[in-house]
């Protein structure tokens, strides 16, 4: 690409930052807040002080008492910065804005990378279209807003497949260094990094098998062996400097290394995971097919469309484009794991969220390549000159009929885009009680500020979910009697539609089913929270609106009939 094209993908995507940064205030914190929040202070010596902790009703373990859970570090003490910088010094961002805001800019400038990455493999017209794939991709577009420990990841795996590319362009030890620093941080962020020299041996293995190599700045091939020998250095390379960061941060690094494959086993053992109305266990029955699935039904229909199109280009340019097999790499790989029994995996795409820059990439391929040649189709019409007003709505519609497409459902949903869900499952009217929503929680903030708004004074507060993080929005007053008293007992209850969880909560299904909420957080009329008045009178006993129960905790209820 050249400079002015390069100047436009760093303009392009200052928009897009400049837009996320906007609209900061609308997303909340999620699920995981405090465990990182208060791994991030740790790290950067900030002392838990009472205000921090005082009258929140934390789970257990408690989230201080978590420090030796085998997350990345580097994540939590970025964001802690963030907080201590922007909330508690300079005052110009509240909690979780500041929190926030390292994930908004990382998050933002992993579009500017893929767009590097496909311009340097494909051109221009490609980066271009492919930007604007992922940066309208309606899930990340709300995950960047907040998903503290995916979205850095997934951006660093950009960062890394990008430099890898460039470093077997040139074969120089200052790309070879770059290329490797990049695996390194992107494991010290969160462990799926580990497929990135899966990736890399699988791609080099491909183009000396296909010969694609040969077509590389810097031709790859067996012979002579010595060119392969800066090739091999980097897998090792790669994981020293991984271990020198993960040694810093660790007071007993090799125990937690050795930790990490039981404790994802464990994490997410035996949690509800619902797919298609039907109820699975994660790391017990969950099928091998679920990310394929999920990812069919929350990609926006036409990047579907394009991406098998540019699947099939890709396996055809296999052998002549080097680019072609690298995406190909990228996205199957961190899936192959899916095909291993009892797999662990919750919260949609979220656990294999760095395939959607693949995703988009190759979508943008097919997009690219099926309009040039519906261009090229047009211009051989013997009576249709290039002068008229029709050639420029031809060439033109399709263009925008997409940008439209792309655009209207992250308005739609904002600040919801997370519960996007395309025409294949009826949209998130027909996802609702077949899919989780909003797994994250965020959106109890809405709720709790209509609390905050009209709760009388010292009003009881029980939140069903995660009560500890959507505390950080309460009123003082509330806050001081949240989740004091029992449920029943309590002014308002607070619940999260969170289906697949409604059984974990003990009773929570019963005392859905015999009162009505007094307010409801929806996007396009689907209940997203429920707010509940206990001094309204009990309601009928309802219908129970989804169907099957848990089959994943000891059962303690009653079956009721859907």
């Amino acid at each position: 690409m050249t400079r002015r094209q390069v100047f436009i993908g760093i303009l392009l995507t200052l928009v897009i930052l400049s837009v996320h940064l906007s609209v900061m205030g609308d997303y909340g914190l999620t699920w995981d807040f405090h465990h990182i929040f208060f791994q991030g202070l740790r790290l950067v010596g900030r002392p838990i002080t009472p205000d921090l902790t005082e009258n929140i009703p934390f789970g257990q373990p408690a989230p201080w008492d978590m420090y030796d859970v085998p997350f990345g570090q580097l994540m939590p003490m970025l964001s802690a910065w963030g907080y201590r910088l922007f909330h508690e010094t300079l005052k110009v961002l509240p909690l979780d804005s500041g929190f926030h805001l390292t994930t908004v800019v990382i998050g933002s400038a992993g579009i500017f990378f893929l767009f590097l990455t496909l311009g340097e493999g494909f051109g221009f017209p490609v980066a271009l279209t492919g930007l604007f794939i992922l940066a309208l991709y309606p899930r990340y577009f709300s995950e960047i807003q907040n998903n503290i420990k995916d979205v850095p990841q997934v951006t660093m795996f950009a960062v890394s497949m990008w430099l890898f590319w460039r470093f077997m362009n040139r074969r120089t030890v200052i790309m070879l260094f770059l290329s490797a620093a990049a695996f390194a941080v992107s494991f010290n962020i969160k462990i799926n990094s580990v497929y990135i020299p899966v990736v890399a041996g699988l791609w080099v293995l491909t183009m000396l098998i296909t010969k694609s190599g040969r077509h590389l700045k810097q031709p790859l091939t067996l012979k002579p062996l010595r060119r392969l020998l800066p090739v091999a250095v980097y897998f090792p390379l790669a994981a020293f400097l991984a271990l020198l960061v993960w040694i810093a941060f660790w007071d007993q690094p090799f125990r937690e290394l050795l930790y990490i494959p039981r404790f994802f086993q464990e994490n997410t053992r035996n949690l509800e995971v619902l797919l298609g109305g039907k109820w699975y266990c994660s790391t017990v029955s969950v099928p091998w097919y679920y990310p394929f699935y999920y990812l069919g039904i929350v990609t926006p229909l036409p990047v579907l469309v394009f991406f098998a199109i540019g699947t099939g280009y890709l396996l055809a340019w296999i052998r002549r484009k080097p680019m072609a097999s690298l995406l190909l790499a990228w996205f199957l790989v961190p899936l192959l794991r899916f095909f291993l029994p009892k797999v662990a995996v919750i919260d949609g795409i979220r656990h294999f969220e760095e395939v959607i820059y693949p995703l988009c990439a190759i979508s943008a391929v097919g997009a690219v390549s099926l309009y040039s040649s519906f261009i090229s189709r047009i211009r051989r019409l013997p009576k249709l000159s290039r002068e008229l007003p029709i050639y420029g709505l031809i060439t033109g519609l399709p263009v925008i009929l997409f940008a439209v497409y792309l655009v209207y459902p992250v308005f739609r949903y904002h600040p919801y885009q997370l519960t996007y869900y395309n025409e294949l499952v009826g949209g998130i009217r027909g996802a609702n009680t077949r899919y989780d929503l909003d797994y994250w929680g965020s959106s109890q903030k809405q709720a709790v500020r209509w609390l905050n708004r009209n709760a009388p004074p010292d009003a009881g507060v029980y939140i069903v979910m995660v009560p500890d993080v959507a505390a950080k929005y309460l009123r003082p007053d509330l806050l001081e009697h949240l989740n004091k008293v029992e449920r029943d007992r309590s002014d308002y209850v607070v619940v999260l539609n969170r289906q697949s969880f409604f059984y974990r909560y003990f009773y929570t299904v019963e005392y859905m089913l015999t009162h009505d909420p007094v307010y409801t957080v929806e996007t396009q009329g689907v209940p997203l929270v429920w707010i509940f008045d206990n001094k309204n009178p009990r309601a009928a006993f309802k219908t129970k609106w989804w169907t099957g129960e848990s089959p994943c905790i000891r059962k303690y209820w009653i079956s009721i009939p859907p």
